[in-house]
């Protein structure tokens, strides 16, 4: 770049210096040409207007010789113009009575002349022609001398030859001519020692710019520090200072921005006009289960018509086009996802931004609430409707016979024992939902609980000749939860587990140690869960087979309010179960 400098400089001097010249030869001849070519034009218009005016003001004095009030010679003694203009005083008939160059009464009647015939009808007249019986052409101006009731007492008339005029126009032209070649001299001097001056500085700016576009903003710059070409490097010194902070601060921007969108758990994608995607986050790949998306176009990456029709959809409007794709996953789940797309433009293009928003799980929990609202009427209505039957039944006789009064009495009383039994199960789940955040923990020695809660249970176990084993790896197991919580936990899986395990059947109830954690496993033989229903057996009233949840005095929201007391303690729930082998429950709490 230095070794070109002086090349670059010599070639930016010639070129500079040839400019000067040409404008101002181009200036000082559009000069010449547009003044001298005018010239004659404009003195004789200045000379027409002069002559206008002393036509008015001749016109007092040549109205009071046309009256006779005063002599022709005393007007012409002081009013004669000054040679080579000639005054002439016409009588109304065209009769000359006055004129400057000598016996007007020997010219001869001008009457018919042009200018006195306008100059008698409008007032005023100008014309240009060969004067009667002198060489040349002439300039003529003529004006009405009118009388105190408005009539033509005659016409005064001012003549100037034409030829005085251009030999007035041609002294002019040789001064202009010669000035504006010595301007052009002066100008083309000081046009080279400009050039010579601004070249260097020129350059350096012109070397900055350079700089400047290849993103090299400390570059220095260096000139005359008090003159325009000195305030131009400095300013863009500036100019460069600001862009580096700009780009600095762009690129900190777009760090941001692209550390906000890897990290939003919304799926965003940028689609171009072509339908290649120019930008995706991790959560979008993860929530379309693609795991390479950039630079891909749409329809071959993500096979999903609904998302397609989005995009078509978002480039025809100016609002924001909504889909809610459904489609599965890899492991053949059901994913629900709602599509925002919003058109922008980009370098002449239309592009499309796409939004992505998960709502498996809200779909999943209005279905759930849906079915909870369903199975909350069902289960109320089964043993209102038993007892309002057994209630009309009753009123309607059968209370006087002992043996159906007693037994409808018991029915009564176990469905409304079921629906104290629902009622309270509800109240429980809603208070222990309240209270999930801030249920209170402590050391709580799992070993006593469980065997309190065997024991409640054992004349029940002992009624179905159930075995029921207990395993504790020592004589205490803490951990950090709830009392109550844990006796609601171990009476709900303890029964359940007796409900279900058939005659002569066998649960076995461990506690053990893992890390920095306490298993509580509950493992019975009995019917077993299908694998189809294992992901909603902890979903409010679900049932998996619903005959035999009614005939062992089930609620359906036991595992509900297992699920929720085991989440509250910061704890897991799994299940293992194979239908017709029976089932395990284990429950991992924190250790104390």
């Amino acid at each position: 770049m230095q070794g070109l400098t002086p090349v670059l400089r010599r070639r930016f001097f010639r070129k500079l210096t040839a400019a000067c010249a040409l404008v101002v030869v181009v200036a000082v001849g559009l000069t010449l040409l547009l003044t001298l070519l005018p010239l004659e034009r404009i003195l004789t218009a200045d000379t027409e207007r002069a002559l206008e005016e002393q036509c008015r003001d001749l016109e007092g004095p040549a109205a009071r010789v046309l009256r006779g009030e005063l002599g022709v010679a005393q007007f012409l003694a002081g009013h004669a113009p000054v040679p080579p203009t000639r005054l002439t005083l016409i009588q109304a008939g065209g009769e000359v009575i006055a004129d400057s160059r000598g016996d007007g009464s020997k010219l001869p009647n001008l009457g018919e002349r042009p200018e006195i015939v306008a100059a008698r009808t409008l007032g005023d007249a100008v014309e240009r022609g060969r004067g009667a019986g002198l060489p040349g052409s002439w300039l003529y101006v003529a004006h009405a001398v009118r009388g105190e009731g408005g009539e033509t007492l005659g016409v005064v008339r001012l003549a100037f030859p034409l030829a005085a005029i251009a030999r007035e126009a041609a002294g002019l032209r040789h001064p202009l001519i010669l000035g504006a070649g010595m301007a052009s001299l002066l100008a083309l001097l000081l046009g080279l020692w400009l050039s010579r001056r601004l070249a260097r500085p020129v350059e350096e700016l012109a070397r900055a710019a350079g700089d400047l576009r290849e993103g090299h903003y400390a570059t220095p710059i260096a000139g005359d520090a008090d003159g325009e070409l000195g305030r131009i490097g400095r300013a863009l010194s500036r100019l460069g200072e600001e862009m580096a902070g700009h780009v600095q601060e762009l690129s900190g921007e777009e760090a941001r921005l692209r550390a906000m969108l890897a990290g939003m758990v919304e799926g965003v994608l940028s689609i171009d006009e072509s339908g290649v995607i120019v930008f995706s986050n991790e959560a979008a790949r993860r929530l379309l289960g693609v795991p390479r998306l950039d630079g891909r176009r749409l329809w071959e990456a993500v096979r999903i018509a609904e998302l397609d029709g989005l995009l078509r959809e978002a480039r025809g409007t100016d609002e924001a086009a909504r889909r809610e794709l459904v489609f599965a996953d890899e492991a053949g789940r059901e994913v629900v996802l709602r599509a925002h797309g919003h058109r922008y433009r980009s370098e002449g293009q239309i592009g499309v931004v796409i939004v992505l928003h998960d709502i498996t799980e809200v779909r999943r929990l209005e279905r759930i609430r849906r079915d909870f609202v369903a199975n909350v009427s069902h289960e109320l209505k089964t043993p209102l409707t038993a007892i309002r039957g057994y209630v009309e039944t009753l009123a309607d006789g059968a209370i006087d016979d002992p043996e159906y009064s007693s037994r409808f009495l018991e029915r009564i009383e176990t469905n409304v024992g079921r629906l104290s039994h629902l009622v309270a199960d509800l109240l429980s789940l809603a208070r222990i939902e309240e209270q999930e955040d801030g249920l209170r923990v402590a050391p709580v020695d799992l070993v006593p609980l469980i065997r309190q809660e065997l024991a409640s249970h054992g004349e029940l176990a002992a009624g179905k000749g159930i075995t029921v084993h207990s395993d504790f790896e020592g004589a205490s197991m803490s951990v950090q939860g709830n009392t109550e919580a844990l006796v609601q936990v171990l009476d709900n899986l303890i029964d359940n587990a007796i409900k279900y395990t058939g005659n002569g059947g066998r649960i076995d109830v461990r506690l053990s140690r893992e890390k920095d954690a306490v298993v509580l496993e509950v493992q019975d033989t009995g019917v077993g869960i299908p694998s189809e229903d294992l992901d909603r057996i902890f979903e409010r009233f679900y049932r998996v087979d619903k005959a035999r949840s009614r005939e062992v005095g089930g609620t359906g929201l036991g595992l509900s309010i297992v699920k929720h007391l085991v989440g509250a303690m910061k704890g897991e729930l799994e299940v293992e179960s194979e239908y017709q082998q029976g089932s395990i429950f284990r429950v991992r709490l924190p250790a104390a």
